[in-house]
């Protein structure tokens, strides 16, 4: 297949800052999205009971989108790529919007199911469109530090949205609560009108075709149909975060239910401490890669979420779960947008969609699988011993991570 020659771009790339305006506007789209996206996964289950369903259907709230999200997360990588950043920004923030206003009118729960199915193609559109475009618009040797930045708040959304969202269904109704969240989509979707990252990507894949000419580069197509969907240089990185995702998952699900069988009170402050350590984290990534390497960074932290996991596992009090929670935190928060800058660097500019949506599927089936495979295996083995064997998969995780530097190593002729 041919591609179309790329335009000569009259800006050179020399811009170095993180926080450049279209940066600043992602953080911003993305920040205002999660907040809306927490407060329907807090509200959702309650929302179906509301209506009339049962306790397994309110269950399912999340399931629909989450499936949703994820089985379509690999044609959206392939239209980013193909069709541009933008349209589908666009497209995924305007369908966003309009089903969360939809949300208060609905009388009935089929029309519920139809919205969440909807809501979770939109986030994928809009949460795969807006990781990708800050790619675009980071410098190649600041990605890891920019993630860090840009996931940072969406920590804050995790924090606010769930106490915003009780307080609201106290003061007022369902149908207040999701025209709210209406508007604030809807100011994600001006903010996102004026973002401009594709000129920053056309000059990115100017630079990378003088650099490396087309008919030198690796062909994507040679790796068969299935590159079509998926990033296969994307892979490696996105096993080892499949690893972390289905370890941390453990702590997602079931530390609150941990802390009561051991007669452990006030599990709120752990999830505060853990919320700050991995906010503290997104600070100190940067600087510690370039101070200290990647490949130290990521086997520190890969050894030391299996011990913070571990030191879960034999908690009793609720000053051991603290201070498990601070090291547990300040591991996710260095691992993820690490692993998500290799998927994203490993990647040329043309397939960094694909490379985007690669990373989130093995993340969202991490967090989806451990969170049905933990319970499982909870009828058979007490609390503890889930998060002892949560913790005991970092070794596949840092097996993972080995093969993946020795591969690149050999590749390099190193």
């Amino acid at each position: 297949m041919t591609t179309p020659p790329v335009r000569a771009i009259a800006e050179p790339l020399t811009d170095t800052r993180i926080w450049t305006a279209d940066f600043i506007k992602l953080t911003i789209v993305t920040t205002l999205l999660r907040i809306c996206t927490q407060i329907q996964i807090t509200s959702m289950p309650l929302f179906f009971l509301y209506l009339g369903g049962s306790n397994a259907l309110a269950g399912l709230s999340m399931t629909f989108f989450t499936l949703a999200a994820l089985l379509t997360r690999p044609l959206i990588g392939m239209m980013l790529d193909t069709y541009g950043r933008k349209p589908i920004l666009l497209w995924g923030v305007v369908v966003y919007t309009i089903t969360t206003v939809l949300y208060g009118f609905v009388a009935f729960i089929p029309a519920l199911i139809f919205l969440r199915i909807m809501h979770g193609i939109s986030f994928s559109a809009s949460s795969t469109a807006t990781s990708t475009m800050v790619s675009d618009v980071l410098p190649e040797n600041k990605m890891t530090q920019g993630i860090s930045y840009f996931g940072l708040f969406g920590t804050l959304a995790v924090a606010i949205a769930p106490s915003a969202t009780l307080y609201l269904l106290e003061v007022s109704d369902y149908a207040v609560l999701y025209y709210l969240t209406g508007i604030v989509s809807l100011i994600a979707l001006l903010i996102s009108m004026r973002i401009e990252s594709e000129k920053n990507r056309h000059r990115k894949e100017l630079a990378a075709d003088i650099a490396h000419p087309p008919s030198k580069r690796h062909s994507p197509d040679a790796a068969g149909p299935w590159n079509k969907l998926i990033e296969i240089r994307a892979i490696p990185p996105s096993v080892v975060v499949l690893f972390v995702s289905l370890a941390t998952s453990t702590v997602m699900v079931f530390l609150p239910s941990f802390a009561i069988d051991n007669g452990i009170r006030h599990i709120g402050v752990v999830f505060v401490v853990q919320a700050a350590a991995l906010a503290l984290s997104r600070f100190i990534v940067g600087p510690w890669i370039a101070w200290t390497g990647p490949r130290f960074v990521m086997s520190v932290n890969l050894l030391a979420l299996g011990v913070a996991l571990a030191g879960i596992s034999f908690s009793s009090t609720l000053w051991e779960l603290i201070i498990w929670a601070v090291l547990f935190g300040f591991t996710n928060g260095c691992l993820i947008p690490q692993l998500n800058a290799r998927a994203i660097t490993n990647t040329d500019q043309a397939n960094r969609g694909k490379a985007n949506a690669t990373f989130y599927i093995a993340l969202d089936f991490g967090i989806g699988a451990g969170a049905a495979g933990w319970g499982l295996l909870s009828d058979f083995f007490e609390m503890r011993w889930i998060f002892l064997l949560a913790g005991f998969l970092m070794i596949f995780a840092l097996s993972a991570f080995a093969y993946m530097e020795s591969s690149q190593r050999t590749n390099a002729g190193i």
